[in-house]
């Protein structure tokens, strides 16, 4: 019996917003086991079973927004030779658990997948650094940390004695331009306070100025919080227009005249099941309700149907059932009962 691909790679547990992490996350391949070379019916399951893990994540299900992200990736990727203008930059903006970090996270790896394939290939290319916004950043200092930890460097005069940072604004610029950085993901950019707006949003502007590079911005708000920063106030004037162009992640609808979309992210996840006793659209008859529990938010779908699936795999009933559904702790808002054990 064989592991998913990459599932035994240490680096696939470091963060994304480390060099390494980003990387195993471009390699990352998952891949749904054949049920044939699965642990045989009835044997014991433990947490290494082979469908077990998979299902813990399984395939990244292509939303609206995932797939407007690979365009968006390649607009970049043609936007990113030097102009007078600047490079562009761009928000990804919507309501929370909607996926807008996955989102996010596509543009950085189909912009680094056209890189590989256009540029010849070279382990000292750095394409795209993503980083998390720093809670409080009072100065340029705590503003390169996140890039200092992205690219390994080490940013304390001596990290065991726990003496104070130093900025590493000058090593960061320098690793950018010689290994060709041309992309920075920023998420988490509502966590900035009023205070905090123009220290932040100085320093990723001296960034595109000497580096060149085009930013990603991703939080809810995103799109008033930087156009806002440009104007320097916030919160912007009602109704105002303009500004970052702006990637919409919103929760996939379904009504009686609305259901296509949501019956098309379904219908992947019900493909991508790996139940013995699952046929194929048994999920989508539960549409409906599996749009109740969850709204629409992709997130806390992916996780129900994924911990579901888990469920039936180590109780034997190797099928998603709405009673099934309900009994899982995801998905849940705040009106709905809390279950008792």
């Amino acid at each position: 019996m064989s592991l998913p691909e990459n599932a035994d790679r240490p680096d696939q547990f470091l963060p994304a917003t480390t060099r390494r992490g980003w990387q195993a996350l471009l390699d990352r391949v998952v891949t749904p086991p054949d049920l044939e070379a699965c642990t045989p019916a009835g044997s014991p399951v433990g947490p290494d079973d082979l469908r077990i893990r998979y299902h813990a994540t399984m395939r990244t299900v292509q939303t609206p927004a995932l797939k407007k992200a690979v365009a968006v990736a390649r607009r970049l990727w043609l936007a990113s030779s030097p102009r007078s203008e600047g490079p562009l930059h761009l928000a990804i903006d919507g309501p929370g658990e909607t996926g807008m970090t996955t989102v996010l996270r596509q543009i950085g790896r189909v912009f680094e997948g056209i890189i590989r394939d256009q540029l010849t290939a070279s382990s000292k290319r750095i394409p795209v650094i993503h980083i998390n916004t720093p809670l409080a950043p009072s100065s340029k200092l705590d503003m390169s940390i996140p890039f200092a930890e992205f690219l390994g460097h080490k940013h304390t005069k001596d990290p065991e004695s726990g003496q104070r940072s130093i900025d590493m604004t000058g090593p960061v610029c320098h690793v950018m331009k010689t290994c060709g950085t041309r992309l920075v993901l920023v998420d988490g950019i509502d966590r900035l306070d009023n205070s905090e707006l123009r220290t932040a949003f100085d320093y990723f502007g001296y960034l595109t100025a000497e580096c060149n590079v085009s930013f990603v911005y991703c939080g809810p708000g995103s799109r008033e919080i930087v156009n806002d920063a440009r104007r320097g106030k916030r919160p912007g004037p009602p109704g105002s227009s303009g500004g970052i162009p702006t990637l919409a992640v919103h929760p996939i609808p379904y009504s009686a005249d609305d259901y296509d979309l949501f019956h098309e992210v379904i219908k992947a996840f019900d493909q991508d099941l790996r139940l013995r006793k699952h046929n194929v659209g048994d999920l989508l008859k539960l549409a409906a309700h599996l749009h109740r529990r969850t709204g629409g938010y992709i997130k806390p779908l992916s996780y129900l149907i994924c911990q579901a699936a888990q469920e039936a795999i180590e109780t034997g009933t190797e099928a998603i059932t709405e009673e099934l559904l309900d009994n899982q702790l995801v998905g849940r808002f705040a009106d709905d009962p809390i279950l008792q054990f």
